[in-house]
Formats: structure tokens, C-alpha cells, sequence
């Protein structure tokens, strides 16, 4: 896995080729879930997809995943991006996604609800949000994800 610029996202040490998708979705309680979903392209290797998951401790989806028990973490930075950075005892690997007024919404939302969010990865389901949230969905098919806390700059 290598650093990808893919239309101003830098994916490093992502599985790929990946689309990163910043959106929100409703919970039954009524409140707002802030997630970022990847999804990797079939033809990327699953090999890769499945060290990368174990290697940072995402969960399936029927597990509960924690930001206290997570060793990501996301920030936006002074310059309006966001980064999400995933450590592990073998390495780093970050996403970057580039300031646009979009993000600036979306990291407020996140903070006002609590300020951890979910990444959430996808394999072989095209980057489109209806078929993601589809897919995401209760009925929906498999994913992993990692909750992911904030840390303010």
C-alpha cells in the first residue's frame, strides 16, 4: 500500500484504489451517526483490505466498536482538512481530505455530536450513497468499522 492523491484525498497506507465519502447517517434513537466511509474497489487486493481491518481493530458489523479501545484518532486541522490517522505497533496509515466548505459542515456536526465518528469500510460496493447507504443499512450487507475519537488542534 502506497500514498494515493485521488482528487485531493491523500490515502497512505490504504488499501486501494478507495473512495473516502465523509456523510452522516440517522440512528432509531434520533440522533446523527458522523462516519466516513471507504470504499475500496474490488480490484483492490483483499489481502491488503483484511491486514489493514485486522491491523487496526475494526470490528464487523455486528460488533460495538469504542474510540477508548481505538488507536485512530481524527482532527481538522488549522487549514480546514481533515485527517484521520490510524496507528498500529507496525506503522501509521492516514487519510487526508482536502478543506472545502462540505468538510467544514460535516466536522461541525461531528463535534456537536460528541466528536467521535465512525469509519466505516467497504469492499466491492461502488462509491455511490444510495447503494452505500443501502449497503450500510439494517438489512444491509457486510462492512467493517472504527470508532474514532477527535483530538482538537
Amino acid at each position: 500500500m502506497s500514498q494515493r492523491n485521488v482528487l485531493g484525498t491523500v490515502y497512505d497506507g490504504i488499501p486501494g484504489p478507495a473512495t473516502a465519502i465523509p456523510t452522516g447517517f440517522p440512528t432509531t434513537e434520533g440522533s446523527l451517526v458522523m462516519a466516513i466511509v471507504l470504499s475500496v474497489d474490488e480490484s483492490a487486493d483483499r489481502d491488503e483490505v483484511n491486514t489493514f481491518v485486522e491491523r487496526h481493530h475494526f470490528v464487523t458489523r455486528d460488533e460495538t466498536s469504542r474510540a477508548a479501545d481505538s488507536q485512530a484518532r481524527w482532527t481538522r486541522e488549522r487549514d480546514g482538512r481533515v485527517s484521520v490517522t490510524f496507528l498500529a505497533d507496525d506503522g501509521v496509515s492516514s487519510l487526508l481530505i482536502p478543506a472545502m466548505p462540505e468538510m467544514d459542515r460535516w466536522a461541525a456536526l461531528a463535534r456537536t455530536s460528541g466528536g467521535t465518528v465512525s469509519v466505516m469500510m467497504t469492499y466491492g460496493v461502488p462509491a455511490d450513497m444510495d447503494v452505500l447507504r443501502r449497503h450500510l443499512g439494517p438489512q444491509g450487507g457486510p462492512y467493517w468499522h472504527l470508532s474514532v475519537g477527535c483530538v482538537p488542534v
